[in-house]
């Protein structure tokens, strides 16, 4: 081989492992996804599907608390689209989203519904985190 050769390909495969290093350097940067957060993400349509199905509160019920939902549907909807990529303000947005949602179910439920819900959540946070 000539020494030109050798020295060309000598400098591309510098070059290729420095695009190597840049990018693994680059991808250990992003912040790791929290477990869970898909679920958190989901927590108003999770919380509905749990009182019509496993809590099983009557119609009367269901449309009743229905603009509860719906508020908190669109606050999610204008949470994303404000927070832009911001993983860590999405998050916190659900999280206040959640406790507004689940203060208003404290008065619209009963007592017996309302501790339902709770214990079904809580079985849910036990189950583990899809990935």
């Amino acid at each position: 081989m000539k020494p030109i050769t050798v020295i060309i390909t000598a400098l591309l495969a510098m070059i290729a492992i420095a695009i190597v290093g840049a990018t693994f350097q680059l991808t250990q940067a992003q912040p790791p996804r929290p477990p869970g957060a898909f679920r958190m993400m989901q927590a108003i349509e999770n919380t509905w599907a749990a009182i019509a199905f496993e809590v099983k509160v009557d119609n009367k019920t269901l449309e009743k608390i229905r603009p509860l939902f719906q508020k908190a549907w669109d606050d999610r909807k204008k949470l994303i689209r404000e927070s832009a990529g911001n993983f860590d303000a999405m998050m916190d947005g659900m999280a206040k989203i959640k406790k507004d949602l689940d203060k208003k179910l404290r008065k619209a439920l009963t007592k017996e519904e309302m501790r339902k819900l709770i214990e079904w959540e809580k079985l849910q946070q036990r189950r583990p985190p899809r990935r």
